[in-house]
């Protein structure tokens, strides 16, 4: 807790001093005197710097205290609680009150303590830190040695080295920080720890502490400065020459070459004369300790290698040191998708050897598995379908032909087969039956000569063959056994042609057709004449569910589908006509249409006009009726072409807008064209504006490209951004994708 002193005897009371205890005294020097005190109010140790103010504000140990309080709070930074300038019994001096260290400083630590690798590491690692901190904020400390770096432990035990006394640091002004290089030498500091520019007082610059850094690092490998005189008993000016002499020609020690990496390469890229070719910034040397750029070479290595799960390794390696290391997380991108890429084909490779044998619903997993890997992989989506199709429960009994593709053979020439006619040479006596005229042995089958309404004249009743027969005058038996099968095979054969016969033209109907099916079936067998079939072809039934209608259609769909396997586009089309008739609104009908044309244009050669067929009358009688004038009329009337709805011509705009989404999302895909995209999003905007259509694919490919956008805006890559900032906005015009190309520009 601060307390304002108005009098030395009142901070004496809470700060005890005792100047003459030697065990007390910490440290002193030009500066001053450190020396230990028990703070009274808040029972527990500080460290009390003292120095004699003489007249120069700038240089006093207030000055020091108050640059060191600008600097924000950092965890290898030391800082002072507070600052008092009071009149002593000799003079007037300034009182700083900090935190005490029992561990002293780095250089008492060094000559006490034999350093673990682990320690050097969290020492090297938290001086870096506390320079690059007093670096941002614009201070050079310019006396930067062991001595001055305080050492802390954490709830751990582990060391933490905090930088103190300011007394000789500067704040770099806005003109000095503009340059690479400033005036800020005096030749003051500690001579070992001298850089050649303070020795030579040329302009120096923020790299003049990583001068001292290298030094430091130095002596905390081999306990020994690396710059030093070989002279004994020489005297003091003699020895700082000769160590100066050193510093200034950077004659390193051959010791240098046994310590070990990565502190051998930092304190090589420390220790250079120029400070142009000296390390400038503190996060290089943080990398060469963390062994970044290895990491990193090893990884592109790997890369290019096609070793991707290693190099992705190695690139995580990377970021879970440096979070936003830009080339480690590009890398790791391109690393997770060649592996999402490669996972993808072995999929789809085992899916199709699953296909092969038959094991759909294995198949059908996989397949699954693409698809949420890549919602447009067209191999995958294929596949899909055609193992749900195969999965499909198949129904026992046959299922009627409910398209109406099928057509019937038709001809307007009707030639029945006569019947075989039976003819006794005698007339036969039969035992409870009058003999018939000879006019009775007419051809039943035969066709009238005149259109005449009179029934064919009857054949005449054979008797069962156990009844006795009348025999001729001659004595001869007529063959009953050998005629009548003969008789009877030759009538089914008749009869099975005609009803099997193709039934004449319906629309050419002519008299003598008619006469003709009216006697196709002989009167002896007893049978009723069978009327005429008409083409079957899917029409609602009378009292058919909305789900019965639906399913017949699934099944014309699936059956359309495997005909566009097949490249047969022409029944792809017939058949989809034939469904769209049911039920106009079936988009995944519509859209197999719209492929299925589209691919009969692209073959060689003029694409077949579609045959128009006209739609069947609901509730029409199957058996034909007698054609009059009104029925004639009716017909023509059916044949009239009907114009196109206006619910088609959106159906149609709706399949163009689809196909201008999925133009540019390939345009994208397959070449990264972004301008033609552009074009066909911003037709198909208009398009849907207009038609008030569905936008469910613009919406989904605006999700996936402001994402796509996001993360390069993340990566602070604003041109490419902006591009896919644009693709986005030509899909949907929003608030937030002109605000995020605003952003973009601005940068």
């Amino acid at each position: 807790m601060n307390q304002t002193f108005t009098s030395f005897k009142d901070f004496k009371q809470r700060y005890p001093i005792r100047p003459n205890d030697e065990g007390a005294l910490l440290g002193s020097g030009s500066y001053g005197r450190v020396i230990k005190v028990e703070d009274q109010l808040e029972t527990e140790w500080v460290a009390v710097k003292i120095s004699e103010f003489k007249g120069n504000d700038t240089k006093s140990l207030k000055a020091e205290v108050e640059l060191a309080q600008r600097v924000p709070r950092q965890t290898n930074i030391a800082r002072y609680d507070a600052c008092y300038r009071l009149e002593t019994d000799t003079s007037v001096s300034d009182f700083a009150i900090m935190k005490y260290y029992p561990d002293g400083n780095l250089a008492d630590l060094i000559r006490r303590v034999a350093l673990t690798p682990s320690q050097i590491y969290d020492i090297t690692q938290g001086i870096l830190l506390g320079l690059q901190h007093l670096h941002r904020h614009r201070i050079v400390h310019r006396d930067f040695k062991p001595a001055n770096i305080l050492i802390s432990r954490d709830n751990a035990g582990r060391f933490i080295p905090k930088i103190a006394d300011f007394g000789l640091s500067k704040l770099v002004s806005d003109e000095e920080l503009d340059s690479s290089d400033f005036d800020l030498s005096d030749g003051r500091g500690t001579p070992s720890y001298k850089a050649p520019e303070q020795i030579e007082g040329s302009r120096v610059s923020f790299n003049l502490d990583l001068w001292a850094f290298g030094v430091i690092l130095y002596e905390m490998m081999t306990g020994e400065k690396p710059f030093r005189s070989d002279a004994r008993n020489s005297s003091e000016q003699s020895v700082r020459r000769e160590i100066e002499k050193k510093i200034v020609t950077v004659d390193l020690p051959a010791r240098l070459d046994q310590v070990a990496e990565p502190y051998r390469a930092i304190i090589r890229r420390c220790l250079v004369r120029d400070i142009h070719e000296r390390v400038r910034k503190e996060q290089e040397l943080l990398d060469l300790l963390d062994a970044i750029p290895q990491l990193i070479a090893e990884a592109h290595e790997l890369l290019n290698k096609q070793e991707y799960k290693l190099a992705s390794t190695l690139y995580e390696q990377v970021l879970a040191k440096r979070e936003h290391h830009s080339e480690a997380q590009k890398g790791l991108e391109q690393c997770v998708a060649r592996l999402q890429q490669q996972h993808q084909v072995s999929l789809l490779q085992e899916a199709q050897n699953l296909m092969s044998q038959q094991r759909f619903a294995q198949a059908k997993v996989l397949y699954e598995q693409v698809l949420r890997l890549n919602a447009v992989e067209e191999t995958a989506i294929r596949g899909l379908a055609l193992c749900i199709e195969a999965l499909r429960p198949k129904s026992l009994v046959p299922e009627p032909e409910l398209t109406d593709v099928y057509q019937e053979e038709r001809t307007d020439v009707y030639v029945p087969t006569p019947a075989p006619i039976v003819k006794p040479d005698k007339p036969l006596a039969v035992r409870g039956v009058k003999r018939e005229s000879a006019k009775a042995t007419k051809p039943a089958f035969a066709a009238p000569a005149k259109s005449s309404t009179k029934p064919a004249s009857q054949p005449p009743v054979l008797p069962p063959i156990s009844q006795p027969v009348l025999v001729n005058p001659t004595g001869r038996v007529f063959p009953w056994r050998v005629v009548a099968p003969i008789a009877l095979v030759v009538g089914g054969i008749v009869l099975y042609v005609n009803l099997g016969s193709t039934t004449p033209d319906p629309s050419k109907p002519t008299g003598k057709t008619e006469r003709h099916s009216k006697a196709a079936v002989s009167p002896t067998i007893g049978s009723k004449p069978v009327p005429e079939k008409t083409p079957e072809v899917i029409k609602p039934l009378l009292g058919e569910s909305k789900e019965a209608l639906k399913a017949r259609i699934d099944i014309a769909l699936g059956k359309a589908k495997r005909s566009y396997l097949q490249k047969d586009y022409m029944a792809v089309v017939t058949m989809t006509n034939s469904a769209l008739r049911l039920d106009s609104e079936r988009r995944d009908v519509a859209a197999l249409r719209t492929e299925a044309i589209t691919a009969m244009k692209e073959l060689p050669g003029k694409m077949p006009e579609e045959k128009k067929t006209e739609e069947p009358v609901a509730g029409s009688p199957e058996s034909p009726k007698k054609e009059t004038p009104e029925s004639d009329k009716s017909k023509a009337t059916e044949t009239t072409p009907i114009p196109e709805s206006p619910k088609n011509e959106k159906l149609e705009a709706q399949e163009k807008y689809d196909q201008l989404i999925e133009s540019g999302q390939k345009a994208i895909a397959k070449g990264n064209n972004k301008t033609k995209a552009i074009a066909d999003f911003t037709e198909a905007r208009s398009l849907a504006k207009e038609q008030e259509l569905n936008t469910a694919k613009a919406d989904a490919a605006y999700t996936t490209y402001m994402a796509t956008a996001n993360r390069i805006f993340d990566r602070d890559e604003f041109e490419g951004a902006k591009d896919w900032y644009q693709v986005a906005k030509s899909l949907k015009d929003t608030e937030e994708v002109r605000r995020k190309i605003k952003q973009c520009t601005n940068q």
